[in-house]
């Protein structure tokens, strides 16, 4: 991971490979000198930018801009800004075109960090973090003992939907990721929501999974409709289940994207640290219901007191509550790489959303 932070970068013009002779024999007559200004050049998702191209110079002045985002977007503005959503390295590049026809253009690389999402129980407070645990935004929980949270869409834009046990008053909260004001609010499922995550792919579904009634479920995002639920005993044909234990302790879940279905679910029992691995089967009809396939053997996690998952850069992170910590989890053994995000607020985690 790259450090992140704020620079200026002022670029001028340099055509690798045609310039030996220095910049100005580079350029000749008329040709532009492309000069990017662009504040922050790095930060955590998402990350708005202030572009800026009008000290780029050329003989008989500029005619047009045309700025590319790495992104699919672009601008035909002297001067602007853009918020990057999404985690990743992106190249912006500014083409400068002169009076002249002539035109030259100029890059510089923008990186954008992911977040992480955290709830704390006990303090009753949100947190979101960079990847090095430091706190970037806090907010105060709407209610008592926030569980699980998630990044979901919801009437056309990304929100934060937060599971909170709330005294015995079980809700699910929708806040804007910018300042924490909640924008809605439903009654969760059952009596103990623990966990929630994002199934993005269609049918979109807000997934939760709740300790007591042992079942998970499937929420409209936008009302809070139950579409379907899987209790206990709709498992108990699948030879990977142990009914006295599975669904019992809810430590973690999380959905991943699949081609050609909706994606999986992972839930991690805490009971016994073991992973499972279930296919999202959507309905083929309107007399038939969504579907869950369990797939594979689970792996053992060996951490005792896991929160919360999330996969990431094809790493399973938990929380480890009793080391204060989040740890990455190598898919294949099962064990710890080494990675770790530490130093970071609060003192009981409850749940955890990477934003990539």
């Amino acid at each position: 991971m790259k450090r992140l932070g704020n620079v200026r970068l002022l670029l001028a013009v340099a055509l690798a490979g045609v310039c030996a002779g220095g910049l100005a024999s580079c350029l000749g007559p008329g040709g532009p000198q492309v000069t990017i200004t662009v504040t922050p050049s790095s930060g955590v998702v998402p990350l708005t930018i202030a572009f800026d191209g009008t000290s780029s110079t050329a003989a008989g002045g500029v005619t047009t801009y045309h700025w590319v985002f790495g992104t699919g977007d672009e601008s035909y503005e002297s001067t602007g800004t853009y918020t990057f959503v999404h985690a990743g390295t992106f190249v912006l590049s500014l083409t400068v075109r002169a009076a002249d026809g002539s035109s030259s253009t100029e890059s510089a690389e923008i990186v954008v960090g992911p977040a992480v999402w955290i709830t704390d129980s006990n303090l009753g407070r949100i947190y979101k973090l960079d990847m090095s645990g430091k706190a970037l935004l806090t907010f105060n929980s709407p209610s008592p003992q926030p569980q699980g949270i998630t990044l979901a869409e919801a009437e056309g834009r990304l929100w934060l939907f937060v599971a909170c046990q709330g005294g015995g008053l079980q809700r699910i909260y929708r806040l804007d990721p910018t300042d924490g004001s909640v924008t809605g609010e439903f009654s969760a499922p059952g009596q103990s929501p623990r966990e929630l995550t994002y199934g993005a792919d269609t049918p979109k579904r807000i997934w939760c999974v709740d300790g007591t009634s042992r079942t998970f479920y499937a929420l409209d995002p936008t009302t809070g409709q139950v579409f379907e639920s899987f209790g206990l005993s709709y498992f108990n044909s699948f030879p990977q289940v142990r009914k006295d234990s599975f669904l019992r302790t809810p430590a973690g879940l999380d959905w991943t994207p699949q081609a050609l279905a909706s994606g999986y679910l992972w839930y991690l029992e805490g009971e016994n640290g073991l992973l499972f691995k279930m296919k999202i089967v959507p309905s083929y009809d309107i007399m038939s219901g969504t579907q869950l396939e369990l797939v594979g053997d689970p792996l053992h996690v060996p951490i005792s007191a896991v929160t919360a998952i999330d996969w990431d850069g094809g790493y399973l992170w938990v929380v480890d509550v009793n080391e204060h910590e989040i740890v990455q989890i190598d898919p294949e053994t099962g064990e710890r790489t080494g990675v770790k995000i530490t130093r970071f607020p609060g003192a009981a985690t409850a749940g955890m959303e990477i934003e990539r």
